[in-house]
Parts: C-alpha cells; structure tokens; sequence
C-alpha cells in the first residue's frame, strides 16, 4: 500500500475497523488479569439497575470524570474513545502482520495530529515498544520490563546483533536464548546460550523489518526520544529534529548489516519514502 489514508478519507474507518475485528475477535473471551473476562467485566456494569445505589455510585463517579477532563458533550465522548480503541486494535492485529497491514504505522503517523492526544501518543508509544518486545521473545531475546521505559526494545536486538557481527539468518539461529541486563553504571550487556541445532525459522526480512516502522512511530510519539543536531550544508547551519533508528543493508550473498540513522522530524516524517540525515553534515549532536 502506497497511499496514505487520512482521516477525511472515506476508507479511514473502514480499515481500522476492518483490523480492529480481524484483532478483536474472541479476545473478549480470555480472563482479564483480574479473573473475569472482557465479556464478564462488561455485564457486571450492564445489569445493575437504575436509581440503585450502585447505580448513583456508578452516575457520581462518571460526572465527577466528565468535569475532570471538562467533557460536556457525551456523544464527541463516545466517539472520541472509539476512535482511540478502534486505532489501538487496529494497531495490534497490523504490527508485524507479513502483509501490507504491518505498514499501518504509516497511517497512523499520518493522522495522529488530528486524532490522538499527546497523552494518548505516549500512551501508544509504550505500548507499542511493550507488544515489540513481546514479539521479540519469540525469538529468544529477553528483555526485561523495567528497560522497556527507557530503551527501545527493538534498538537493543539490533545492538546485539550488529556488535556480536549477525549478518545471516543461520547465524541469529545459532543462538537459544539472549538475555538483555543493565549494570548499575547504565552499561548494556548480553549473555546469551547456543545450541547444535538452528530452531524454528527465523527471518529478518519479515519478522524484524516490519517492526522497524512501528519502533519508529513510538519513538516519534514519546518526546524523551526525540534530539538536535546542528548541520552545516552549503555554508549555512541549522538545527534538526530528529529521532534515532536503524536501516537494513542488503549484500546480494544473502547476507545483512544494519546500520543506526538519524530520522529528521522537523516536518511530518515520510515513513513510506525513509529521509535520514547526512553524518558527515552534522557538526554538533544532542544539542539541549
């Protein structure tokens, strides 16, 4: 899919319902961390009665909310939290989906602006760098969910990968487990276990590449994320947003290398068409 798809597009809601249900099918059934069940927690607040005292306590406390978040008009209520859940559902059936939906990061960025808060932005930003790392301990890397605050979990397989020289599929299987561990002076460290036998098949083509757009949104949703340089093009400087990430080299052996990039984000990020900037243009870096 090359065209984005704005809010105002006629296809906006039906795609993000479209995913929504393909995600949301049948989850509703599985215990909620409390015990109960979506469907559960929904019909405990569905049967209570009008005018009991559950109710009143249920009716206060919905007021109490509405003029927290100074909400007077209940129907944009309603569909403002449709909206949010149906991109948050969206979200997770698209994210690492081996089809043209993994590039539903796209239009979400294109959007965002007319859509989600900046709260909300955060909010998905994390989630988003939590479902990551779920996806990678599939593949045997483990991180630890205290670094998920602070580090992209994606950054750090990728630093794994490049410092230990990875540049292969057969070369990632060699390894059974990788365990990701932060020093008490803030230094990254790995330890890893091999086996004789390559696991299950492994592909960065598609199962690490389509996260990179997705690593690439939450960083530019979570503002601790984002840095300055100072650049110096054609005699004249100036100072460029920008957040970090990676970009995958492909040798015609087969083989990979991946490299960091600075991503400008002084306008709307074009994540379709990848713009980095120049490192021999930067003359100053991490400017406060």
């Amino acid at each position: 899919m090359t065209k984005r798809i704005t809010r105002d597009d006629p296809m906006y809601i039906e795609a993000l319902s479209w995913m929504s249900y393909r995600y949301a099918i049948g989850i509703t059934e599985y215990p909620h961390r409390n015990g109960l069940s979506e469907a559960e927690r929904y019909r405990m607040f569905r049967d209570i009665e009008f005018n009991t005292p559950e109710f009143q306590a249920l009716s206060a406390a919905f007021t109490d909310f509405l003029k927290r978040k100074k909400i007077t008009d209940v129907v944009a209520l309603r569909d403002q939290y449709r909206e949010n859940d149906l991109i948050w559902l969206s979200r997770n059936y698209a994210m690492g989906r081996h089809s043209y939906a993994a590039s539903h990061c796209n239009d979400i960025l294109s959007y965002s602006n007319d859509v989600l808060s900046p709260e909300r932005k955060e909010f998905m930003a994390r989630d988003i760098r939590s479902q990551i790392a779920d996806h990678l301990r599939w593949h045997s890397f483990f991180i630890p969910r205290e670094l998920e605050e602070t580090y992209s979990p994606l950054d750090l397989f990728l630093q794994f990968i490049t410092e230990n020289n990875i540049d292969s599929d057969e070369k990632y299987q060699e390894y059974s487990r990788i365990d990701v561990y932060l020093s008490s002076d803030g230094q990254i460290s790995f330890a890893t276990e091999k086996k004789e036998h390559n696991k299950s098949y492994f592909s960065f083509m598609s199962d690490i590449d389509d996260y990179l757009g997705w690593d690439q949104l939450a960083s530019f949703f979570f503002p601790p994320c984002h840095k300055k340089c100072r650049i110096r093009f054609n005699g004249q400087e100036s100072i460029i947003p920008y957040i970090n990430s990676w970009s995958r080299i492909y040798y015609g052996s087969g083989n990979y290398r991946y490299e960091r990039v600075k991503i400008p984000i002084d306008k709307l990020p074009n994540l379709f068409v990848r713009t980095y900037i120049n490192q021999d243009y930067i003359v100053e870096d991490n400017i406060l």
